[in-house]
């Protein structure tokens, strides 16, 4: 009995050395995955001239550990964001394409107001995907050196990325709205406006001042619209 009870006295204060080694062992893992999640945002990210998220490979999520949690808000927000444009402003721009003629304008009149409502609750969308995003990054809790880094990789391939789209979805309805207003006027003209090809005549000059003046207001935000529609493209994939 005396040599039992020695055993089991020797062995635990080994078992607890044995414990403390391996909690120890994992915590040291911590800054060589911080390490390379701080390089792999730097190069990755940060460092490229256009945006780019590229998805881990199954040997990045292992060296990165769990840090892979903390990307993975920045790829979901992408995926998300992908979806949504996909199905608003893929068939919107398509559309808007499409009329290259004013008989397409005035047989796609329908569509387009359709679209230009839709429109109108896309940056709702945009908005709460961007508020998601934001409560998970406000959550995480990181050493100061990642943070620094994490913070601006998170602005480049989140925060500048929603705020141009916000923007597109601001315009969007305007032009589109403006595109219908011009249609339906053509349409009211009647016999007193000549269709050729572009090309619009109107009966007098009073007809094609208002026609203008839809023009003066579409053609700046149109313009507007498409430079923020590539600077969009180049962000989001």
């Amino acid at each position: 009995m005396q040599n039992s009870h020695f055993s089991r006295a020797f062995l635990m204060p080994f078992m607890l050395l044995l414990m403390i080694f391996v909690v120890s062992g994992c915590g040291d893992k911590e800054p060589a995955q911080r390490k390379a999640f701080m390089d792999f945002l730097q190069s990755r990210i940060l460092d490229k001239p256009v945006l780019a998220v590229p998805q881990l490979t199954e040997a990045q999520s292992k060296e990165l550990g769990d840090y892979t949690k903390d990307y993975a808000i920045i790829t979901g927000f992408h995926h998300q964001m992908n979806i949504e444009l996909d199905s608003s402003l893929v068939p919107v721009f398509a559309g808007m394409n499409g009329v290259n003629s004013v008989s397409n304008l005035l047989d796609q009149r329908d569509d387009l107001k359709k679209m230009a409502d839709s429109s109108a609750n896309w940056k709702e969308k945009m908005v709460l995907l961007k508020t998601q995003a934001d409560t998970q990054h406000a959550a995480l809790k990181q050493p100061d050196d990642l943070k620094k880094v994490y913070d601006q990789a998170y602005e480049k391939t989140v925060g500048k990325p929603a705020a141009v789209t916000e923007q597109v979805f601001d315009l969007l309805p305007q032009v589109l709205n403006l595109i219908v207003a011009k249609a339906d006027f053509i349409k009211s003209q009647g016999k007193n406006v000549t269709i050729t090809g572009n090309r619009l005549q109107f009966a007098n000059q009073k007809q094609l001042d208002k026609y203008n003046a839809i023009q003066q207001q579409l053609v700046p935000l149109n313009a507007q619209l498409m430079q923020l529609s590539r600077q969009m493209q180049q962000m989001v994939r």
